[in-house]
């Protein structure tokens, strides 16, 4: 057995997808047949094969060092004009070697951003416990083709016609309409963490509208938000009217008021938001969302010069509002926009203290960087951490995303033999859904690029910062401003949309009247 890796003599490189599996991992299909991963590499390190002929020489090359023909790589996806191309190398249950195929407009010298999905094997599904949840077929989006203003007779219906009358799915559904709580439900073929997680994201809002006992203070929500037509009279959405990325199904009466219910298992799994400063406008419809955003005007401030910065200003104004770099060297980082692939260290372009920081950022290909770019990520990366270490960012934003018409469920269930037992959905208002939320340069600033500002990471029901991955852009990504713009003023930068008066940037680094904390060691 040859790996790609011993071949081209180079280490293994991680990257999202099939480059995070180790050697070992095993895929199945539909039959049983497992295929077991091995390697996986991009060809070339770093841009393109630049026609069609370099490219199919390239892959000759390759196939012939491994010892097969080109014919027998398995592609998943067409040959583009240009560009580069990762081969996956797996092994069958006797020993035989599968190798696999994509190919990419370019590669990325930064390998996790080369993405060869889990899912592009075709016809295998990853045998984690994760991946076995996630591909069993349990979310609402693969088991309903209506997803929204349904009635839960219309959802039985759904998951009849989806499974079959006689399937584990359709059971489950009468035992839960018709039975008892604690009815034991026969798991027979369904995945117990995908039927917790996903299954219950249907029978939640369901409980709510068919008046099944739970546990909690739903019933004070739905008097603020449903007024007299409450959950008897809603219809249950799953599909496009969710907002925020916070929410899993919408209630809605006939009004047309809503209430939102983030539907997670207890322990947390990945959320993401699009916009914090949308949810900030809304709050300052209400008397008591002005006075949370007043509690954290310092917060919402960080955040609008954030939002108001773009991608190059917003950590550039708030590197200078930590103290972390001066005015001057801001604009000693604006005038590097433009300037090509020189030698910067020593030109006297930045301040030492700039140059310190150009330095100590590490990169995979340092022939790959572009100086303005590499200054900006070798600020963005400090600024983040001092927002998530230095100030109450992280609690105030998410007692941003928790306020409003929504509810948090949680689903107590035990499982006994084979059958689960769902002991309660437990509802929660106001929702405590969103636990964290980390500022991120992340998947946005690079030392050869820029993907937008800078990004959240929102953790819910508890879940640490490893157990998701960066959704969405904190703000959306807005026009290239002009570098050569100044420091702004960042208190009025704050307050021109929230309305609400962020604090003076003049403070000391470490004022805990300020920050909320001292400064982590």
């Amino acid at each position: 057995m040859r790996n790609i890796i011993d071949i081209v003599d180079k280490t293994l490189k991680e990257s999202v997808g099939l480059a995070n599996r180790r050697p070992g991992e095993q895929f199945q299909n539909a039959t049983g047949d497992v295929l077991t991963f091995q390697s996986l590499d991009f060809f070339p390190d770093s841009g393109a094969f630049e026609s069609p002929q370099l490219l199919s020489q390239a892959v000759e090359t390759v196939a012939k060092k491994l010892g097969i023909r080109s014919n027998d790589i398995v592609w998943t996806n067409a040959a583009p004009q240009k560009g580069g191309f990762g081969i996956t190398h797996f092994t069958d249950a006797e020993g035989n070697d599968t190798y696999f195929g994509r190919y990419f407009k370019s590669i990325n010298p930064n390998r996790t951003q080369n993405n060869f999905p889990n899912n592009a094997i075709p016809g295998y599904s990853l045998q984690s416990k994760t991946a076995k949840k996630e591909t069993a077929g349990l979310k609402p989006s693969d088991v309903l083709s209506r997803l929204d203003n349904l009635s839960p007779a219309d959802i039985v219906e759904q998951v009849t016609a989806k499974f079959g009358a006689d399937s584990d799915e359709a059971r489950a559904m009468q035992i839960f309409v018709e039975g008892s709580p604690r009815d034991p439900i026969p798991l027979g073929n369904m995945n117990y963490a995908a039927f917790t997680n996903y299954f219950c994201e249907m029978l939640q809002p369901m409980a709510l509208v068919l008046g099944k006992p739970t546990r909690g203070n739903a019933a004070e929500a739905e008097a603020k938000f449903l007024g007299n037509q409450g959950f008897s009279t809603c219809l249950i959405s799953f599909g496009g009217s969710k907002t925020q990325g916070l929410v899993d199904s919408i209630l809605t009466n006939p009004e047309g008021r809503t209430l939102g219910i983030s539907t997670k298992a207890k322990g947390g799994a990945k959320a993401s938001v699009k916009n914090l400063s949308d949810k900030i406008q809304e709050m300052t419809q209400t008397t008591e969302g002005l006075a949370l955003l007043n509690k954290y005007k310092n917060e919402v401030g960080i955040l609008e010069i954030i939002s108001d910065g773009g991608y190059i200003n917003g950590p550039l104004n708030l590197a200078v509002m930590f103290k972390i770099i001066n005015p001057k060297e801001a604009d000693q980082v604006r005038a590097l926009k433009g300037v090509g692939n020189k030698k910067i260290i020593g030109s006297g372009l930045l301040s030492p203290r700039l140059e310190k920081m150009y330095q100590a950022r590490g990169t995979k290909d340092p022939k790959s960087i572009v100086p303005f770019y590499h200054m900006l990520a070798a600020i963005a990366y400090p600024v983040a951490d001092y927002v998530n270490d230095n100030t109450n960012f992280g609690e105030a934003a998410s007692t941003i995303l928790n306020f409003g018409a929504f509810i948090q469920g949680d689903t107590r269930a035990t499982r006994s033999n084979d059958n689960v037992i769902i002991n309660e959905f437990d509802f929660q208002y106001p929702s405590t859904a969103v636990t964290s939320v980390l500022l991120s340069a992340a998947k946005t600033y690079y030392s050869t690029d820029n993907k937008g500002n800078f990004t959240f990471k929102i953790l819910k029901n508890g879940a640490a910062e490893t157990d998701v991955e960066v959704q969405d852009h904190a703000v959306d990504t807005k026009p290239d401003p002009d570098p050569s713009t100044g420091v702004v003023d960042l208190d009025a930068q704050a307050k021109k949309r929230s309305g609400v008066k962020a604090a003076t940037p003049k403070v000391k680094q470490n004022d805990v009247r300020v920050f909320g904390r001292k400064r982590q060691s």
